[in-house]
């Protein structure tokens, strides 16, 4: 009976998940790794897609002999981030600057440990404040579902594998220490150390699990143990299977238990993103990734770069969008991208595009363009055909010019192509680059 009734359960579930869920805009491959710095530490955030997944006592997670993921339930998560690596010492240090541990002195590498729940809560917050990003821990749902793998999960027992030595740092072959992070197989999502090295701190307290849960669940309501997920160097592999739960006191420190980030951003339904720099923050709000701005019928898609003076850019203006907005056929199009434009020309269509969506528009210029690329905003542009060599071009006009007078006496006149030397003195520099709109904030 119970059985019957959990399968119905599921069933009910399943028919009300097109009800919770919203539909969604598909983000850029240029937005599904992002990555910020802080002082010179990069952390690196891989997107997890939400969907829907059964967490806890699954048939490739059940062990007899725990019952603490029990039951099996089905969960709705909505989109986030997930940091690819745990927090190692050195990002500890370039955010926590005034702590300064003995032990972590020539291990910068390593994932940090001995830090309690409460030492957790305050490294995310100075990470915000620092990168104006609301970083977080995650919850123990999102936790589970990024280490399965998430929507390209494989159904391994482990984190990229069902083999745990070769995914993970425990401790049949950690040597009873931590080890530099990211030394290991990734799994699906090109996530390191989910199994191993040292166990992660979440955000929930800890409760039992319940049969049915609402979208994005974040725990008990009540309690005092936080969760630890992912098992640690110093554990069996027995132990360390995907839906173990653990749960301390939130003071906790041991050197087996460390953190890993996580992020939400506002393409995901009731987050938000912050921009960097403070007093921009303070006087703009809260802004999405991305922008859609509409001009002459058609959406122009702009992406948040994020920075000191944050701006959103565009996709590259096509010949046909130049077309529809100018009235007129661009200069040259290449792949179906607008490009021969004069400055002049390009600073008419921005200031008409400007009017048309009442909107701040500008052209972007190439350190934009630039920084954008390199922060993961755009993708870079992709590399034209070959062309000839200058000298194989110069040849070709030598030949052309002196065949030229015997070959008009049968009528045909035989075209040269340009001089590239030549061409190098003539019109704005940048008349061949494709074309991009700012926001500027």
């Amino acid at each position: 009976m119970p059985s019957c009734r959990t399968a119905i359960t599921a069933l009910l579930l399943l028919l009300l998940l097109p009800l919770v869920a919203k539909k969604r805009q598909p983000v850029p491959d240029s937005l599904q790794t992002l990555t910020y710095e802080v002082n010179g530490v990069p952390i690196r955030m891989q997107r997890v897609e939400g969907g829907s997944f059964v967490m806890g006592a699954t048939p490739d997670q059940h062990d007899p002999d725990t019952y603490t993921d029990k039951p099996a339930h089905l969960v709705f998560l909505s989109p986030y981030y997930m940091a690819t690596t745990e927090v190692s010492n050195r990002l500890w240090r370039a955010v926590m600057s005034e702590k300064e541990m003995l032990e972590l002195s020539g291990y910068p590498e390593h994932p940090v440990s001995f830090v309690s729940w409460y030492e957790a809560q305050r490294f995310v917050h100075r990470l915000d404040s620092i990168t104006g990003m609301p970083f977080r821990l995650p919850t123990e749902a999102e936790w589970e579902f990024a280490a399965r793998g998430g929507a390209k999960s494989k159904h391994y027992r482990f984190a990229g594998g069902d083999i745990s030595d070769s995914i993970g740092w425990l401790y049949s072959v950690a040597g009873n220490w931590t080890h530099p992070v990211a030394r290991k197989q990734p799994n699906e999502l090109g996530l390191y150390d989910m199994t191993g090295n040292v166990a992660e701190w979440c955000q929930d307290l800890y409760g039992p699990y319940q049969l049915t849960t609402a979208p994005d669940p974040c725990g008990a309501d009540t309690g005092s143990f936080r969760i630890v997920r992912g098992g640690s160097y110093d554990e069996a592999k027995a132990n360390c299977h995907l839906s173990v739960r653990r749960w301390y006191e939130p003071e906790t420190s041991v050197g087996y238990i460390g953190l890993r980030v996580a992020l939400s951003l506002p393409d995901d339904p009731g987050a938000s993103s912050r921009l960097t720099g403070g007093a921009a923050s303070a006087e703009k709000g809260y802004l999405s990734l991305t922008q859609k701005v509409r001009i002459k019928g058609r959406r122009l898609h702009f992406y948040l770069v994020p920075g000191e003076a944050p701006y959103y850019i565009s996709d590259e203006i096509s010949a046909n969008q130049w077309k529809r907005v100018m009235a007129a056929e661009p200069p040259d199009r290449e792949r179906g991208l607008a490009v021969g434009m004069s400055r002049q020309e390009r600073l008419r269509f921005a200031e008409t595009c400007s009017r048309l969506a009442d909107k701040p528009l500008a052209v972007a210029s190439i350190a934009e363009v630039d920084s954008a690329i390199a922060k993961g905003a755009i993708d870079p542009p992709k590399q034209p055909k070959r062309k000839k060599s200058v000298r194989s071009t110069q040849r070709s006009r030598r030949v052309r010019s002196k065949l030229s007078p015997w070959t008009e006496l049968v009528g045909v006149r035989l075209s040269l192509p340009d001089d590239p030397v030549l061409l190098e003195y003539k019109g704005d520099a940048n008349e061949k680059l494709p074309l991009r709109l700012v926001i500027k904030l």
